[in-house]
């Protein structure tokens, strides 16, 4: 039995690997109006089982806000309506990741620096202006969560073809993928990401 939906485009990652012990990760962009959903994946580990985690934005307020201001290219200050926090409904902190939709609908990814109320400070300048208004979502760390997890057996390749294996909770939103890479290498071989109108 279907799903009784529709795709209406896809995003794909292709190989991707790191060095034992840093983490393998993925940034996929959200369409507004649009799911994204995991449809097939390939994953290689080596000596030890690794976690590939996917992320979404989480259900609060502080990670489901909006700019309260423009934010111009090559500045690294966005401000933003609710006080920030991450899933787990702490404050965002240094690592968290964090992601904002540009000029022109795209999002933009980047890492939380430093805090001061609503003022977060980014760990790279935005590249792509910010307008007031526009919206950012806050992942914050595989720890906090919003997450759904694909555990990966040592020494084979987990996979999945034509089902959904993770889905992100809201339409429009962008999904973030970390490996935990630990101890050996890992490869992500593929992943198909399909954007449906439910």
């Amino acid at each position: 039995m279907g799903i009784q939906s529709f795709a209406e485009g896809f995003a794909f990652v292709d190989y991707h690997t790191e060095t034992a012990a840093t983490e393998i990760d993925e940034e996929i962009q959200g369409r507004d109006g649009q799911r994204l959903i995991l449809m097939a994946f390939d994953y290689l580990t080596l000596g030890t089982a690794h976690d590939l985690s996917i992320m979404h934005p989480g259900a609060l307020a502080g990670c489901r806000t909006t700019a309260s201001a423009d934010a111009a290219i090559s500045q690294k200050v966005l401000n933003v309506t609710d006080a920030p926090t991450d899933p787990a409904g702490n404050a965002v902190d240094a690592s968290d990741i964090i992601a904002y939709q540009v000029t022109g609908g795209t999002w933009e990814f980047n890492t939380v620096t430093s805090l001061s109320t609503k003022a977060i400070t980014l760990g790279t300048n935005i590249a792509i202006a910010v307008e007031s208004g526009a919206k950012v979502r806050i992942f914050g760390v595989v720890g906090d969560g919003a997450v759904q997890k694909i555990h990966c057996l040592a020494n084979d390749v987990t996979s999945g073809e034509d089902a959904i294996y993770a889905m992100c909770p809201y339409k429009g939103d962008p999904l973030y993928v970390s490996s935990d890479n630990i101890t050996h290498d890992g490869t992500i071989n593929r992943m198909v990401f399909a954007y449906i109108n439910k």
